[in-house]
C-alpha cells in the first residue's frame, strides 16, 4: 500500500526542473541543427551557382575564340555549327530575348555546355534562370543575368535575398553590389532595396535582388 501512494505521489509532482531543463536543452539543439542544416544547403546552392557561371564564362570565351563572335550574335552558325540554329544579327550584342535564347542555342550545339534548360534557358541551381543580356542600364559589356523570370531581357524578377547575392559577390568579386564583374540590381517587383549606396541592405530578408555576372 505505502509503495502503491509513493508511485502515485511521484507521478503527480510531474516534472522536475532538471527534466524540463534538459527537455528544453534537446528542443533547443534540435533547432539549432535544423537550422544550421538550412544555411549549409543553401550556402552549398549557391556554390553551385557560382560553379554554373564559370562554366558559362569559360564556354562563352571558347566560342568567341572559335567563331570570333558571341554566342547568339554569330551569323552564320547555321552553316559553321548546326542547320537547325537561327543565326545571329552580327552586331555584336544581346538584347532581345530571342537574342538572349539564341545564345543559350548556339552554345548548345557547339558542344561547350550540357545544361537542363526551361523555355529556351539554363535552370539555375538555386531556382530561377539565367539570361543573358549587353543592355543592362547604364552597365557596359554582356552580362548574365540570374533571376526568377523576364518578359523583355531587361526587367527581371527578383531571386536572391541580400545575404545570398553579397555571398556570391565576396567570393568571386568584390564584396561591393554596385562595382566589379558581379553586380547587384533590384529586382522588378521587389519590395525592399537590396543596397544602399554601395553597402548591401542586410536588413532586407526577401529575395529581391538580382545578380549579374559579366562575361564579355
Amino acid at each position: 500500500m505505502n509503495k502503491s501512494r509513493f508511485i502515485l505521489k511521484k507521478i503527480h509532482r510531474g516534472f522536475s526542473l532538471i527534466e524540463v531543463a534538459i527537455a528544453v536543452l534537446v528542443i533547443s539543439l534540435v533547432a539549432t541543427f535544423s537550422l544550421k542544416g538550412k544555411e549549409l544547403i543553401r550556402t552549398a546552392r549557391l556554390r553551385a551557382v557560382i560553379d554554373q557561371v564559370e562554366t558559362f564564362k569559360i564556354a562563352t570565351n571558347s566560342f568567341m575564340e572559335k567563331y570570333g563572335a558571341l554566342p547568339g550574335d554569330l551569323q552564320n552558325a547555321k552553316e559553321l555549327i548546326d542547320e537547325s540554329l537561327e543565326n545571329g544579327s552580327g552586331n555584336g550584342e544581346i538584347i532581345s530575348a530571342d537574342d538572349a535564347k539564341r545564345f543559350w542555342s548556339h552554345l548548345i550545339k557547339s558542344g561547350l555546355i550540357s545544361v537542363e534548360m526551361t523555355n529556351g534557358y539554363p535552370i539555375s541551381k538555386i531556382g530561377g534562370y539565367f539570361s543573358v543580356s549587353s543592355k543592362i542600364s547604364d552597365k557596359p559589356g554582356t552580362w548574365l543575368i540570374l533571376s526568377k523570370g523576364t518578359s523583355d531581357n531587361q526587367k527581371f524578377s527578383g531571386i536572391l535575398t541580400p545575404d545570398d547575392a553579397h555571398y556570391i559577390d565576396k567570393t568571386i568579386d568584390t564584396g561591393v553590389p554596385t562595382e566589379g564583374d558581379v553586380q547587384i540590381i533590384k529586382g522588378q517587383y521587389a519590395s525592399g532595396e537590396c543596397f544602399i549606396g554601395s553597402k548591401y541592405n542586410f536588413k532586407n530578408k526577401n529575395e529581391d535582388c538580382v545578380i549579374l555576372f559579366r562575361i564579355w
